[in-house]
């Protein structure tokens, strides 16, 4: 059977292959109508849940739907080596060749970063009709060169077998760590997004959350997570094993399925997935607490000098109809990129609990900055 998609993670250590890829000269776009297949060069952030999900469903239904085109996707896992992905568009920008990447699935502070350059196609109805199904502010967010195909958010997990009032707020969140020691856990930051919410979720307890999401960047503003520092110190005692953070999401909800930890923040989709398939107990619950934890949208921008232009814009048209977003709901338990109103009403019914306003994301110099420091302030204890 002819596979018409392939997949290769790209990890820290092959960056450099990545940026040295060489560019092609600028070429008119291959159309739906070309006499070979074309081949779309598709890179993607995410944990493994999305590689699957892009690499075993996307990918796989949207050759099948449009057999002109074939997929080679890239995986940056955890969205490790975005900043050499980003450069070597710059690079193809500053001598006008075109690139290898056609689309990439980021996120809205990457697609921002990109701006000045002039890196990406300014997306439109007439280019991406599918695109009047996205709500206005999710396309403000990156001033329309991004459109979200999924959104999840960081909320909170507990086994109400063993949390009968489960807490509402994130000072009770603390409280409830500080009177049952060893039962709650969240991942090593360097490794995940739940457990950069987790410490965001600290820093906005003391420092306003939306001065660390917008485009400005200032490394004396983070003179105010000092308490966050020390409050998340002072909890490491009453951690999982006496300090223990696990090495990504996944490693956090396994704890949680195997009742070693009752409490624990997770992303949503994870959560719900692994709910739906039985790999935590049925007595596991999600909810969000007050303020949120953070979340957001995985955008999928499209380079400006992509080698196959209409390709991509196929693809990202897609990306955004009721069978793609299905995928998506069914695969990964996400949230749709597109208008709630336009999925259906068990859809609507499954997500009540956990699908309500988050905080935002640090943008992604503040963040690469929290991860540096948490190992500093928190994990070595300095």
């Amino acid at each position: 059977m002819r596979r018409h998609s392939k997949m290769r993670v790209l990890v820290p250590g092959l960056l450099a292959l990545a940026v040295a890829v060489v560019l092609v000269p600028v070429s008119a776009p291959r159309g739906a109508g070309a006499a070979a297949p074309v081949t779309l060069n598709v890179y993607i952030n995410g944990d493994t849940n999305i590689f699957d999900l892009w690499s075993k469903s996307l990918l796989p239904a949207f050759s099948k739907r449009y057999p002109q085109y074939r997929t080679n996707m890239v995986g940056l896992m955890h969205g490790n080596g975005w900043e050499g992905v980003l450069e070597k568009l710059i690079a193809a920008k500053r001598v006008g060749r075109t690139t290898d990447v056609d689309l990439w699935e980021t996120d809205p502070s990457i697609v921002q970063q990109g701006l000045a350059d002039g890196l990406w196609v300014k997306l439109t109805d007439k280019l991406v009709s599918n695109l009047t199904k996205v709500p206005a502010a999710k396309l403000a967010a990156t001033d329309g060169f991004g459109a979200p195909y999924r959104g999840s958010s960081v909320v909170i997990g507990y086994n109400s077998q063993f949390v009968k009032n489960p807490p509402k707020t994130f000072d009770e969140l603390v409280a409830w760590i500080k009177a049952n020691p060893g039962k709650f856990t969240y991942c090593d930051p360097n490794t995940g997004g739940s457990g950069q919410a987790f410490v965001a979720a600290a820093i906005y307890h003391y420092a306003s959350a939306e001065k660390y999401a917008g485009k400005a960047y200032d490394a004396k503003e983070e003179a105010a997570w000092e308490p966050a520092w020390k409050l998340l110190r002072d909890l490491q005692p009453a951690m999982y094993n006496n300090g223990f953070h696990p090495n990504g999401n996944v490693a956090v909800l396994q704890l949680l399925g195997q009742q070693n930890i009752y409490i624990a923040p997770v992303w949503s989709d994870m959560g719900l997935d692994f709910y739906k398939r039985d790999l935590v107990p049925k007595t596991v619950k999600y909810e969000q607490i007050s303020p949120p934890l953070f979340g957001g949208d995985s955008t999928v921008t499209l380079p400006s000098l992509s080698a196959h232009l209409e390709g991509a814009l196929t693809l990202l048209n897609w990306l955004l109809t009721p069978e793609a977003q299905q995928l998506v709901i069914s695969q990964v338990s996400g949230y749709p990129g597109v208008d709630w109103k336009y999925m259906p009403a068990v859809v609507r019914k499954q997500f009540a609990d956990v699908a309500k306003p988050y905080s935002p994301l640090p943008n992604a110099k503040y963040l690469a900055d929290l991860k540096l420091l948490w190992h500093d302030r928190v994990a070595a204890g300095q």
